[in-house]
């Protein structure tokens, strides 16, 4: 399937693959309605490291969905070290140097989503290399001969093995993650549930945040749209429909399965449904760490039936056995 907000992992080639691991990126490039947002997976086989790397233009979120790891995050302050398993989330501000590894006894997947269409990622190594033997030499206190044997290795790996751990080093923060899948669920129907990683749970985050939830069959996200923020949808587990209607009246509707995702953008009209025999699990990523919720049952409920009758040339009378929720209803059924 093609389309201006649809994508699947696998039809994208990774940007690095190995048998150390992978990461997929998918940009604008791959998907021409993204707006302010973009995706990847990283995947990391036992023992499997990412690099230390940043990002000059773009904040980072990212949801763990198998393995353990270990992250280490440099700040302008302090190098700051926490694990991270399956249910956890956690935030990189722009412009952090961060590393990851895979601690665990299995294949780790995290997904991550920046609040920049084109996101660029700068590499420890290569910042290395970009020096020349005197100026490393005289920053590191180092003879002439280091810098060249660290140039005679040079690699464009930035996924590779590690040899074990004597000892896993012992975590000194939690302020940039939060373990979303251990939360109260915010809202939990006969529709499915929500789980909440804004702004308000993770107090750190800024540009981004996350909702996890599920869909039971039937289970339905109300038709919505979110003024401050658009919506990366990925599906971890299940078969959905999504349903976009964009301000030119055209409609995208994509059939999206686990590995596949989908985007909406802030103000667009859009709404999930559990289409498949198994209930549905979803990450959904926002460009914005507080977004806000506009459902189409509140809207309806807001307005008399005299000009709901004008703007659907019916009675008012024709509204009367119609249900007016008057809050949110998120997912249904309830």
């Amino acid at each position: 399937m093609a389309g201006k907000f649809f994508f699947s992992l696998d039809s994208i080639k990774p940007k690095k693959a190995n048998s150390s691991g992978s990461l997929t990126l998918v940009t604008s490039k791959d998907v021409p309605g993204f707006v302010n947002i973009a995706f990847s997976q990283l995947n990391l086989n036992q023992r499997g490291s990412l690099e230390p790397i940043w990002h000059p233009n773009a904040n980072k979120i990212g949801f763990c969905t198998e393995g353990n790891h270990l992250v280490t995050i440099r700040t302008p302050t302090s190098a700051e070290v926490f694990t991270l398993k399956k249910g956890e989330m956690f935030f990189i501000p722009k412009g952090y140097i961060y590393h990851i590894e895979n601690i665990g006894d299995r294949t780790g997947v995290i997904n991550f989503a920046y609040d920049n269409a084109n996101p660029d990622t700068m590499v420890l190594s290569k910042a290395i290399y970009s020096l020349s033997d005197s100026v490393f030499n005289d920053t590191f206190g180092t003879n002439s001969t280091f810098a060249d044997g660290l140039k005679k290795s040079k690699s464009d790996e930035c996924i590779k093995t590690l040899p074990p751990l004597k000892q896993i080093p012992k975590p000194t923060t939690n302020r940039f993650k939060f373990d979303i899948e251990a939360s109260n669920k915010a809202i939990l129907t006969k529709g499915g549930y929500l789980q909440i990683g804004t702004k308000t749970t993770l107090p750190l985050l800024n540009g981004l945040g996350i909702l996890g939830f599920g869909l039971n069959n039937p289970g339905v996200v109300e038709p919505h749209w979110h003024t401050n923020a658009g919506e990366l949808v990925y599906i971890v587990k299940g078969k959905t429909k999504i349903t976009v209607l964009s301000p030119d009246g055209s409609l995208d509707v994509m059939e999206v399965k686990a590995g596949e995702g989908a985007f909406a953008p802030a103000s667009y009209f859009h709404n999930i449904e559990n289409i498949g025999s198994e209930n549905v699990e979803v990450i959904a990523f926002f460009n914005h760490e507080q977004p806000d919720y506009i459902g189409i049952g509140e809207v309806l409920g807001s307005y008399p039936n005299e000009l709901l009758s004008s703007v659907f040339d019916t009675s008012p009378s024709y509204f009367d056995s119609f249900k007016k929720p008057k809050e949110p209803l998120v997912i249904v059924p309830i």
